[in-house]
């Protein structure tokens, strides 16, 4: 059934540096960033101690206790810290964690069963923007397993690349609770913008330097956004 409701959403990516700067000085600039987003994206992964990743949650509502919390455990080949041939364990790890979130990249759905979350299902494209058909079918893919979310990232090599991702943002964003469709890179920098407008309801800002090509700090976002509103 399509998802009616438009509120839009601004994902905070919660690091390691990033929060215990927050932590250290609750009046810097940090902590008033992480204030304005009503998303938290607690990416386990660039935490090194595993140990400490079942207080991240916690630490990150103290923080901001109204936003959602998302949580990401990224793999290597998909632009993040976490070693690929661990894989497997990712899992289990999320078991636990009192998130309201979670993000799991493509084809990585068995033991979904035990998450009492809901799931964003995301596609990262270091090399490239796939075509109509295979943003389709991901995207079928994502109704299938019954996915609250859809997220596809891909690199832009050009401006006018970014347009088969607003076509897909206009055809699925409303069967999805949480929707980012948009281009990486500096010809795709302006997408993640233009895709609030085309339909897609998350967009994602950096904190504390980009850790995406193209990524945007949350005060750029809010900038943005503020001004096309006046």
């Amino acid at each position: 059934m399509p998802n009616t409701t438009k509120n839009q959403f601004v994902a905070g990516l919660i690091s390691n540096e990033v929060l215990r700067y927050a932590e250290r000085n609750p009046l810097g600039a940090e902590a008033a960033a992480i204030k304005k987003c009503s998303i938290l994206e607690i990416r386990y992964d660039l935490f090194e101690n595993e140990s400490e990743w079942s207080t991240l949650s916690q630490r990150a509502l103290d923080l901001s206790p109204k936003a959602l919390r998302l949580g990401t455990i990224r793999l290597e080949k998909d632009g993040g810290a976490f070693k690929n041939e661990r894989a497997a364990e990712r899992m289990p790890l999320f078991v636990g964690k009192a998130l309201d979130w979670i993000d799991l990249e493509r084809g990585v759905f068995s033991g979904t069963e035990n998450l009492d979350t809901k799931i964003i299902c995301s596609w990262h494209l270091f090399d490239r923007v796939p075509s109509e058909q295979e943003l389709n079918k991901f995207a079928e893919e994502c109704l299938d397993l019954k996915a609250h979310g859809c997220k596809v990232a891909a690199m832009a090599h050009s401006k006018n690349e970014a347009d088969a991702l607003y076509d897909f943002t206009k055809k699925y964003e409303k069967y999805f609770e949480l929707f980012s469709a948009f281009a990486m890179g500096e010809q795709g920098k302006e997408s993640r913008l233009r895709s609030l407008r085309e339909g897609a309801n998350l967009i994602y800002g950096s904190i504390k330097g980009a850790l995406a090509p193209g990524q945007l700090s949350i005060d750029e976002i809010f900038e943005c956004l503020t001004s096309k509103n006046q």
